[in-house]
């Protein structure tokens, strides 16, 4: 078994290194090439309630410190996976299931723990959750658990009540709510509040700036525009006020929103103001 701090030889000629440690971490990795790497723990790591990737909080952390992996030189090469351990008894106490607990990579912006649905798989028999299909090991990484009673990926619904409202701890990391259509926040507060989102059906025309019609789907996108191949670049985010019912929606400022065509998507970083009614528009 291998210490905290201890240089670990990696074998090359893709060959496999499966190396333990004292606490049950374990990394399973093959490398093209000789390597080193060494595993620090950090006792001072970001609080497990800060996480992006995946949503349906809250998350918390299940260990008093993260585990840093540092490879000796850059590798994004490798075939790996990481286990970290976790103790069912200590699940139970906390109202965690098995299935709710992840491997969160501390991310580049040090504000969140990414978490990889896609590449996440929990080892019941050996009380592990892995994080596989790895290409690199280098990072910091921390046990996380949702205290939620359904499994996997959890989404908000609209509307008001308990269940249907995103609870924002606030503080010094950055927390992700996603609602079942694919509408996403990523927020940064340094207080704690609740949010809500509901639906209105339809957006009457004189509300909407002159050539612009709203949209809520790639289908309709497709609809609109005869399937033109620049047409997501005729998108943008408009707003108004939140108890506005005769005000136009005016649009946010194009250098502000972001165009994610793999993700169908549209993002608009640095809001200030959450509160208020939004479309999406195509001119």
């Amino acid at each position: 078994l291998a210490n905290f701090g201890q240089t670990v030889n990696v074998l090359g000629l893709m060959e496999r290194t499966d190396q333990d440690f004292i606490d049950g971490l374990a990394l399973d990795l093959f490398s093209p090439s000789n390597r080193t790497l060494v595993v620090q723990q950090n006792l001072s790591p970001l609080p497990g309630n800060f996480v992006s990737g995946s949503s349906g909080a809250p998350f918390v952390s299940l260990s008093n410190y993260s585990w840093v992996i540092k490879l000796n030189e850059t590798a994004n090469d490798l075939i790996a996976k990481i286990e970290l351990p976790y103790d069912p008894v200590a699940l139970q106490k906390v109202d965690i299931d098995q299935g709710n607990t992840y491997v969160g990579v501390l991310a580049a912006d040090k504000k969140s723990w990414t978490v990889f649905e896609s590449q996440r798989n929990v080892h019941v028999s050996e009380n592990k959750t892995r994080m596989i299909k790895m290409t690199s090991l280098d990072g910091e990484y921390m046990l996380l658990g949702r205290q939620t009673a359904d499994i996997s990926n959890i989404f908000v619904q609209y509307g008001q009540g308990a269940t249907r409202t995103v609870n924002v701890t606030g503080g010094s990391g950055i927390e992700d709510a996603e609602f079942i259509d694919g509408l996403r926040f990523t927020i940064e507060s340094d207080h704690a509040f609740t949010m809500n989102v509901d639906i209105k059906n339809g957006v009457p025309a004189d509300v909407l700036p002159p050539n612009t019609s709203s949209l809520n789907n790639p289908a309709m996108l497709a609809a609109k525009t005869a399937g033109g191949v620049y047409a997501e670049e005729r998108l943008s985010v408009a707003r108004r006020s939140l108890n506005a019912t005769s005000e136009w929606f005016m649009p946010l400022s194009r250098q502000s929103q972001d165009l994610l065509i793999s993700e169908d998507r549209i993002k608009v970083p640095g809001l200030t103001n959450l509160d208020g009614q939004y479309v999406v528009l195509i001119s």
